[in-house]
């Protein structure tokens, strides 16, 4: 279960997104180092050893604040995942202290100390895939009701024309991304992506299997299947890519393709040895401008490129609620792969721009830059799509790959 609050400085008079003016700008909660003291007044067990993106827990709950970098601040969203009693407190603190209003991204609502008496009678407050708040009542089960992005904080004046996409599964009710009906733009894309802190809509470029298929699969035709899938939160990257490197590394018998000795050249120096996660790089790139430059340069090579909007906390995130599901070969869990990406989006500033049938387009702002740590990382992209090695450039060595990612702003997977 998760769902997200966004808290802001709004008129005293509006109390849903709906009131909010479609010209209006939310002044900043402060200088930087003033919401980081007030953040922590509030919430004295706060983790802030990374003052852009904080992390709270409680006993059946966990709350990450995305602070961001800018100075000053000017929201903080609230990702929180789990439920109990107890979890809105600390909501409610963190908008007293910083003098600002707490604003459910899904309802539209104000978060209130009378909605904290409200929400904590029931017993699970859950996020349907689709991105949509539910409070779920003794005896009843969740129903997935989409929000169409127009009804966002008057987002209907920035966006082409376009549709909600009906999943193929289920009976027809669910919704889990807008899709517009021609190009996007970069600077479409690039709006989109500074509105998400205020929308909890994030924009990813969707490519299609073929750019002559009117059908615009998989996102046009409706393949895509939230429903199937769990929660990132569900998963720890760490334990995918080990099981995932395990997995790929085996030595089989009966392989025809490759003997053992060239097998294991494949991943050399580590040959059937996981060597665990690289380390986080800091960076003063910044990660979202980085972002809307790639999508520029994205749309150059893919003109034909649509622009999809989808609820959720992060691109990672976004992978899973939208239904993507074309590493299904591998792995038909897209939370997986949503676990490992919001890794990379943490250590290395990786953000997801764009999304094709098999296709994944990240920029990153933080890459490996020397041998030891390009080796690293060429291990991770291994074990999340060995296809990038197995079918890749020559040679498909694990260094030769490594060689290529070194220093490159931009990581491409795809899988057969």
């Amino acid at each position: 279960m998760s769902w997200d609050v966004l808290l802001l400085h709004l008129p005293d008079d509006v109390t849903s997104m709906e009131e909010i003016p479609a010209d209006y700008t939310s002044p900043p909660l402060g200088r930087r180092n003033d919401v980081l003291a007030a953040v922590t007044q509030a919430v004295p067990d706060v983790d802030l050893s990374d003052p852009a993106w904080g992390e709270l827990s409680g006993p059946a709950w966990s709350i990450e604040l995305n602070i961001g970098s800018d100075d000053p601040v000017d929201s903080v969203m609230l990702h929180i995942r789990g439920s109990g009693d107890d979890v809105l407190m600390p909501v409610l603190r963190l908008a007293k202290a910083l003098r600002c209003k707490a604003l459910d991204c899904a309802e539209g609502d104000l978060i209130t100390p009378g909605a904290d008496v409200g929400l904590a009678r029931f017993p699970a407050v859950s996020r349907s895939r689709g991105g949509t708040l539910s409070v779920i009542p003794p005896g009843h089960t969740a129903s997935i009701r989409p929000v169409h992005p127009e009804t966002r904080l008057g987002l209907e004046s920035m966006l082409p024309p376009g549709r909600m996409v009906t999943s193929d599964e289920g009976d027809g009710d669910v919704q889990p991304l807008w899709l517009s009906d021609g190009p996007a733009t970069a600077e479409l894309w690039t709006r989109m992506q500074a509105e998400h802190t205020r929308s909890g809509l994030w924009p990813l470029l969707l490519d299609s299997l073929d750019p002559n298929d009117g059908e615009f699969r998989p996102w046009g035709s409706g393949e895509v299947f939230p429903e199937q899938m769990s929660s990132p939160t569900s998963h720890a990257a760490a334990g995918l890519l080990a099981q995932w490197w395990a997995t790929y590394t085996a030595v089989d018998e009966d392989d025809d393709m490759l003997d053992t000795d060239r097998r294991l050249a494949v991943t050399a120096p580590f040959g059937q040895t996981w060597p665990g996660l690289a380390s986080r790089r800091e960076t003063t790139t910044n990660p979202d401008q980085l972002a809307a430059e790639y999508a520029q340069a994205f749309l150059a090579n893919r003109p034909q490129t649509r622009l999809g909007l989808v609820t959720a906390a992060s691109g990672a995130e976004a992978l899973t609620a939208a239904g993507w599901s074309e590493p299904c070969n591998y792995d038909n869990d897209t939370a997986k792969f949503s676990a490992v990406v919001r890794g990379w989006e943490h250590r290395f500033g990786a953000r997801v721009v764009a999304v094709g049938f098999s296709t994944l387009h990240l920029s990153v702002a933080s890459p490996p830059v020397d041998e030891h740590e390009a080796l690293l990382v060429a291990a991770e992209h291994f074990a999340f799509c060995p296809d990038n090695i197995w079918q890749g450039n020559r040679p498909y060595t694990l260094a030769a790959y490594a060689e290529r990612i070194s220093d490159a702003h931009h990581w491409e997977f795809w899988w057969d």
